[in-house]
């Protein structure tokens, strides 16, 4: 597959391709070479951050280590899902990620803007995927297998399209990856605040998610929710935006000296 192939196939817009595209003649494959070895193993993540840090040299944007990690996901992983035999459809829903939040951080910004590259390896490795409306990533918990479930912000988060994510999730799992069959399913969100049961009304999306979940913790003090609920959550709260009604729900909420904070859940047998 070609970078170009690549960067269509994730539905990059036009300024971002131009802007990829025209730091491809500081690519090195040779240089390359050792990063990519070392982003494809899942223990050696951060010495892999390391690596892609070196060779991205001076790279403010962020946007030298995505074209280098671009480079990684169209010539190995690419390459490893055919292996494997997973479909291509996983491999793109997977990828189409890094358009999303490119252009999600370049809007606050003001500028063209990279910084996931912390994030990117889960899926360079084999070890996040988007299967239907959600994310799954293959971790460890208490030296166990386990699932961590991620909302994409573009999911469809009906009941029934959550719904038929989760099977296709555990058959997808049954065949690629079998030690992660029957692993517990983990989410740690805001989404899962039992505070929102107090918010929102009884068909919310939202409650209808949690339900599928049993609490196992929750951090009050987590300022992190307001960074997923509003877009820019460091103004006053008197002017965070109302123009949803989760936004109006949880500004009224936090500006009565509420808190959201931050959950971690277990999917119910």
């Amino acid at each position: 597959m070609t970078i170009l192939q690549f960067y269509e196939g994730i539905g990059l817009d036009d300024g971002a391709k131009r802007a990829a595209l025209f730091l491809e003649k500081s690519f090195s494959p040779e240089a390359a070479a050792p990063v990519f070895d070392l982003l494809m193993q899942p223990a050696m993540r951060e010495e892999a951050l390391a690596a892609l840090r070196a060779a991205a040299g001076e790279d403010a944007d962020g946007m030298t280590s995505f074209v280098l990690m671009a480079h990684c996901a169209a010539e190995r992983t690419f390459a490893a899902y055919a292996a494997r035999g997973i479909a291509e459809d996983v491999f793109w829903a997977t990828m189409r990620f890094l358009s999303r939040f490119l252009l999600a951080d370049s809007r606050k910004a003001g500028r063209l803007v990279f910084r996931w590259a912390w994030w990117f390896p889960r899926q360079l490795a084999l070890q996040e995927f988007r299967i239907g409306a959600l994310e799954y990533e293959m971790i460890e918990r208490e030296g166990a297998p386990a699932v961590s479930v991620h909302i994409p912000a573009d999911a469809d988060f009906s009941n029934e399209a959550v719904g038929a994510s989760l099977c296709e999730m555990r058959a997808f799992f049954e065949k690629f990856f079998p030690a992660y069959r029957d692993a517990p399913v983990l989410c740690e969100s805001w989404l899962l605040a039992p505070v929102l049961q107090e918010l929102l009304p009884p068909t919310s999306r939202i409650l209808a998610f949690q339900r599928r979940f049993e609490v196992l913790r929750v951090d009050d003090g987590s300022p992190a929710a307001l960074e997923w609920i509003f877009p820019d959550p460091n103004v006053p709260l008197v002017d965070l935006p109302e123009d949803t009604s989760l936004r109006r729900a949880v500004k009224r909420h936090l500006l009565a000296g509420g808190r959201v904070g931050w959950t971690l859940g277990r999917l119910k047998d």
